[in-house]
């Protein structure tokens, strides 16, 4: 399953390096109409201020296989104490930097934690979501096969991560994990009939790697014209086909798209690519 943003998030920096660092995908239009199936939705809490968007992002999370992720919450985020959410999450700063000795990017991150949460509902992972006695993560569900609804105060889209994107994508699918077996879905049968061939992978591969660009923009870009025979790809109308049956949308892939590139073996070449492609 994938990992989503929604759509204000993804055009500030944070989302922007979640999207190229840990291949998020934002999402289209305006995320209460557009949750996907299943798969970890990242939302800053500046978003939720809303009464109807939060209620309606904790009853998406409660359904299996989907995860909420709320970052970057204010000291005063007061709407989760509502009682149809029944959650007494608060925030304080955090006054000294935090060392740690643990794995992962809780340890990367120790010291730019400025804020704790402070609550008794819902759980926390030890090794994960604290620092010490300092809780910088928590998440609530309902029971064993229910997603889950989690806040953080981590900088997720910290520079000190930059070279460390296995170990965030780790962390974010922790919560992917644990949101119970999404019911299985029937996917539309055109989507089922048409399996891409080997150009069509490479039109996949480059606009995963080419953070929001237009596959038209791509094919045009020196660096790709150096490792493609572009003119054999066919680009445009690969592309029309590609978004037809489902596998993208014109700036990016699909989560059918994902899936499919990721069982691939051109899914080795994409970080490779994804690097090459930002600098022009």
């Amino acid at each position: 399953m994938s990992i989503y943003l929604s759509t204000a998030l993804a055009g500030h920096r944070k989302g922007r390096f979640l999207h190229r660092v840990a291949g998020a995908i934002p999402l289209e239009s305006y995320w209460l109409k557009a949750l996907p199936s299943a798969g970890l939705f990242i939302v800053e809490a500046a978003e939720l201020a809303d009464q109807e968007a939060l209620q309606g992002l904790h009853d998406w999370a409660m359904q299996p296989g989907c995860a909420a992720l709320v970052v970057n919450p204010p000291s005063q985020f007061c709407q989760l104490t509502q009682p149809s959410l029944s959650l007494d999450w608060s925030f304080e700063p955090v006054v000294s930097a935090q060392d740690s000795k643990g794995e992962g990017i809780t340890a990367i991150l120790a010291t730019e934690i400025h804020q704790k949460v402070i609550g008794f509902a819902g759980s926390a992972d030890s090794q994960l979501h604290t620092v010490g006695a300092l809780v910088h993560t928590r998440y609530v569900r309902k029971h064993g096969n229910s997603g889950l609804f989690a806040v953080t105060t981590l900088p997720l889209w910290s520079l000190s991560l930059m070279d460390h994107a296995a170990d965030l994508i780790s962390w974010l699918h922790w919560f992917i994990d644990h949101a119970g077996v999404a019911r299985v879905q029937r996917k539309e049968e055109h989507s089922i009939e048409y399996v891409p061939d080997q150009h069509d992978m490479v039109i996949l591969l480059l606009l995963f790697a080419g953070h929001g660009k237009t596959i038209k923009a791509l094919v045009e870009q020196d660096a790709v014209k150096l490792m493609f025979d572009v003119e054999s790809l066919h680009a445009l109308r690969r592309s029309e086909l590609l978004q037809k049956h489902g596998f993208i949308h014109e700036t990016g892939l699909t989560e059918l798209g994902r899936d499919c590139l990721q069982a691939s073996p051109f899914w080795g070449y994409a970080s490779l690519l994804s690097e090459q492609i930002k600098f022009e």
